[in-house]
């Protein structure tokens, strides 16, 4: 009896699952664009600049790639959550509410990082990393910041309301426009770190402004704010509206998630990018640099996986209002990540070994790196569900501490081992993160299950 139902609860998954998949594919749309714009790009910057000129713009990148997350912070995910849990209620103004404070906190919050890091880039670029010579550049990729947190409004609101075609529509894009930039380099032959910055800050200008029109005036501005007292106003700008959460698994009050959700962002913005900032510091060398970005680029098809999976999980996640849902959500979506993991792990051991044959021989060492690095985003797109699903079981309280396990983990590897095994330290140390990010959030999700079972 027990197998027959197994066999009906399998069966019972998938029907549930049908509609994820479809929005998973969707949202694999855009993911794949970018995928072959990424790696056309990436192919035509790295022959175009060389190693060391790679490495310099790898170094300008993950600076105002750093810059982006410090003006999200879990911003634009809080608003995803409290947006779809007032959908979910049919309180449209209230999705609007959330909407409008999650644009106002990221404007405030993207001129006011921006501003600070632009007057540290002077001591970032020359003393730490030696390479004075990048400071004007590494300033003016800051603006690319500012243009995507009004370019990031269409996607917020579509995903919100679930509608995931029109965001994989606007995400495509903004992509498509970046990669046009980068194209007209390659046609005019005009190779440059100067010129591949200024073209994507350009881009990123287009893009904002291209998309911006599709979403309805009142999910960013509202005349009836503007009627308020100016200290109503600033008060605004830091405290979530209050949302009608109805009957919900975790009834956590907004500003408290979001709180969690900055300290979390802060420190996975900074863990993303230690690796290149360490190797930046301790290896004088910047091609080794250059090679181990160009090595980042194929994890680029997994990460594609995990992103579309994220955007179709974020929103249901968010939306549900009972354990039942939430542990067959889970169920469901840890199945489909197990799937797609299997295959991944092939991949991440074959494809690095043709980096030479795309990049050019002098990327042929990075071969090793491309595999550590696409190894650890098949651990990633199995710890995606329970990355999600665990924000309805309450762990944004917990996740801010393992993210700090991690980041500490990773640090100590590198600081250990980089000046000896070079950017084969940093790739272990990204699997290690990865590792201990899968084992700690598990433990504790499994936990909880047992004790509301318990409960039950």
């Amino acid at each position: 009896m027990s197998l027959l139902n197994e066999i009906a609860s399998i069966a019972s998954i998938a029907r549930d699952s049908k509609k994820g998949v479809e929005d998973v594919i969707v949202s694999m749309i855009p993911q794949v664009v970018t995928l072959i714009a990424g790696l056309i790009a990436s192919v035509l910057i790295a022959r175009g600049l060389g190693a060391t000129g790679m490495g310099y713009y790898a170094l300008i990148m993950s600076v105002s790639g750093f810059v982006a997350v410090l003006t999200d912070l879990g911003v634009n995910h809080t608003a995803i959550r409290y947006a779809s849990l007032a959908a979910s209620h049919d309180d449209t103004e209230g999705q609007f509410a959330v909407l409008r404070w999650a644009f106002r906190l990221r404007i405030a919050l993207a001129f006011l990082v921006t501003a600070i890091v632009c007057l540290l880039a002077p001591y970032l670029a020359d003393v730490v990393w030696k390479a004075g010579q990048i400071t004007p550049l590494l300033q003016l990729s800051l603006l690319i910041c500012i243009f995507g947190a009004i370019a990031a409004v269409p996607m917020v609101y579509f995903q919100s309301i679930k509608q995931f075609r029109m965001n994989a529509i606007v995400s495509t894009g903004q992509t498509l426009i970046s990669m046009l930039g980068i194209l007209i380099i390659a046609w005019l032959g005009h190779w440059s770190l100067e010129m591949v910055i200024s073209v994507s800050v350009i881009a990123s200008f287009i893009g904002m402004l291209a998309f911006i029109i599709l979403v309805p005036k009142a999910s960013f501005i509202s005349s009836m704010n503007l009627r308020k007292p100016v200290s109503d106003l600033m008060r605004q700008f830091i405290r979530a509206p209050a949302v009608n959460a109805g009957r919900s698994l975790d009834d956590m009050d907004p500003n408290k998630f979001a709180l969690y959700m900055m300290i979390s962002s802060i420190v996975v913005a900074i863990m993303m990018r230690s690796d290149i900032w360490l190797m930046g510091f301790y290896l004088p060398d910047k091609s080794q640099v250059g090679i181990y970005s160009v090595a980042m680029y194929f994890t680029i098809p997994l990460t594609v996986i995990l992103g579309a999976i994220n955007t179709a999980l974020w929103p249901r996640g968010s939306a549900l209002k009972t354990a039942d849902e939430t542990v067959r959500l889970l169920k469901t979506t840890f199945y489909m990540s197990a799937v797609v993991a299997v295959p991944g792990l092939l991949y991440s051991i074959v494809v690095p070994y043709f980096m030479p044959l795309i990049f050019g021989q002098a990327y042929s060492s990075g071969i090793i790196l491309g595999q550590l690095l696409s190894f650890s985003y098949c651990i990633a797109i199995l710890m995606c569900p329970i990355g999600v699903i665990g924000y309805s079981f309450g762990m944004v309280k917990e996740f801010w501490w393992i993210n700090i396990i991690q980041l500490a983990a990773l640090i100590a590897i590198n600081v250990a081992f980089l000046p000896t095994l070079g950017p084969v330290a940093a790739a272990l140390s990204v699997v290690a993160q990865n590792l201990v990010g899968f084992v700690l959030s598990g433990g504790i999700l499994l936990r909880k299950m047992r004790e509301m079972q318990k409960a039950v």
